[in-house]
């Protein structure tokens, strides 16, 4: 697929774009929303799950370190730069990712990404919170996800200008193929999944390049 030539693609990011500034007018009460129906909170220290799958491999390899879950957080753990708050939902899925830019949170706020639907069409918010300043916060970017024809579509908006899009090709309810495009990249980049026999991801690779490898 050629992403920057989609013409489906591109109404959707002129349907998103108009969305943004209705919804960052109200972010902060948006973020209470769905922060009401949280039934369980987990910590860990880096990344542990993920909103998109593999998004820490995909399009850049974030760390080589597997994140640490905590079970009783230490006063440590909650001032540690590298903490992660995941909020789910009574059947385990995840619903929120909280990281913070500093441990004074009430002066630098928290970034906030959580699932959100919009018209019935699920979206994953991306904003800058402030609970201790409400009127401070702002909504950074918008992801409208959405799935036809075996394919998962990620199309993400940050107004002006800027946007992101990921579309996963599904072979078996697995993902096979990844395309993904940035206004800041120059090409597209495809990457090619494989698995081992027990299903689990053993390594990506874009052309003949290893972009991960899964070293047990």
């Amino acid at each position: 697929m050629d992403i920057c030539n989609n013409k489906e693609i591109e109404l959707k990011k002129s349907e998103l774009s108009k969305h943004f500034t209705c919804y960052s007018n109200d972010i902060f009460q948006h973020y209470l929303k769905l922060k009401s129906t949280i039934t369980k909170w987990s910590y860990s220290l880096g990344v542990t799950k993920d909103l998109m799958p593999f998004e820490d491999l995909i399009p850049s390899v974030i760390s080589t370190n597997k994140g640490k879950p905590l079970s009783k957080p230490s006063k440590a753990n909650f001032e540690s730069k590298n903490l992660v708050t995941y909020g789910m939902d009574h059947e385990g899925n995840v619903l929120l990712e909280s990281r913070k830019y500093n441990k004074d949170i009430s002066k630098f706020g928290e970034n906030i990404r959580y699932v959100d639907y919009i018209n019935d069409e699920k979206v994953i918010v991306n904003a800058h919170i402030y609970e201790s300043n409400p009127t401070n916060s702002r909504l950074t970017s918008l992801c409208h996800v959405y799935e036809e024809k075996g394919l998962v579509y990620y199309v993400s908006v940050t107004p002006p200008h800027n946007w992101y899009v990921r579309v996963d090709y599904l072979q078996d309810n697995r993902i096979e193929k990844i395309s993904t495009y940035a206004t800041s990249w120059y090409k597209q980049m495809d990457f090619r999944l494989y698995y081992d026999d027990s299903a689990i991801l053993s390594k990506i690779m874009i052309g003949e390049h290893l972009h991960w490898e899964n070293r047990k």
